[in-house]
């Protein structure tokens, strides 16, 4: 096992690292807490799109996680950043019906929006809300912005299809690409790295995902650990990029940086 010296920071993926498909993964309460108990600064990074920001607070509180919301990141947040830095008002949702209190400032609407924000609604996708998204973007020249772009996730323990194909669907169809937000995209990873406020040497990522953790954070010139719980498969072993080191799960993180 590779050791990883002189972390200050850690990002920390939450579905698949500290539980999966609403299961704690054992341990990961108590590696959180010593965590903190050595000063490291922590961010929890996620891609999920079905829920605002408080609710997954509340989520991992009732697990029994000692987390404050400030160090929640999610694409939802990325996206309302990007909004008012680019001063759009009028937006189309194809989100879950839950997140549309975090766009309480702008006006919700399917005629002339200026962008459409696609988030994952599981098997409320079909033909219907595809084509509506699609003539909004091809027809009225609305931007994409997708939540996030996994190709699949893990749905009552087994491998199904995330939102990504959806996205790619839209892409292929209109001839415009998505404003992709969360990982892997580089841009959230370095909002993260700013509010930690760390050299990116300092700073090591926790993830499940091949793509979306592991190459996403390499790509954002950080150290990268796989842990071998939720979205691994073997196949990953073969990944062009690989992480500095994999361990069989959270449990094993104090050890390989030197708690």
């Amino acid at each position: 096992m590779t050791n990883i010296n002189n972390i200050k920071a850690l990002l920390i993926d939450l579905e698949g690292v500290l539980y999966s498909d609403n299961k704690l993964i054992p341990g990961s309460i108590e590696v959180i807490k010593e965590l903190k108990k050595n000063s490291l600064k922590l961010r929890f990074l996620t891609n999920t799109t079905t829920a605002p920001r408080k609710l997954i607070l509340n989520k991992l509180q009732d697990f029994g996680f000692d987390i404050e919301e400030d160090e929640i990141f999610t694409p939802i947040s990325a996206t309302i950043k990007y909004l008012r830095d680019n001063s759009v008002k009028k937006i189309a949702l194809i989100t879950n019906i839950e997140i549309i209190e975090e766009f309480n400032n702008y006006e919700i609407t399917q005629k002339d929006p200026a962008v459409v924000i696609i988030g994952d609604i599981y098997k409320n996708f079909n033909w219907e809300i595809l084509d509506i998204a699609f003539k909004l973007i091809y027809l009225n020249n609305a931007k994409l912005i997708a939540l996030h772009k996994n190709k699949y996730c893990i749905r009552e323990g087994k491998v199904s299809l995330d939102l990504g194909p959806f996205i790619n669907a839209i892409e292929y169809s209109s001839g415009k690409k998505s404003i992709l937000m969360g990982k892997p995209e580089k841009n959230f990873f370095n909002l993260a790295i700013k509010d930690l406020d760390e050299d990116n040497e300092n700073i090591l990522m926790i993830g499940d995902d091949i793509a979306s953790d592991i190459e996403g954070s390499i790509k954002a010139n950080l150290k990268a650990v796989q842990v071998r719980t939720g979205k691994f498969q073997e196949k990953d072993l073969h990944n062009p990029l690989q992480p500095n080191c994999r361990i069989g799960s959270i449990i094993e993180l104090p050890k390989i940086i030197g708690l």
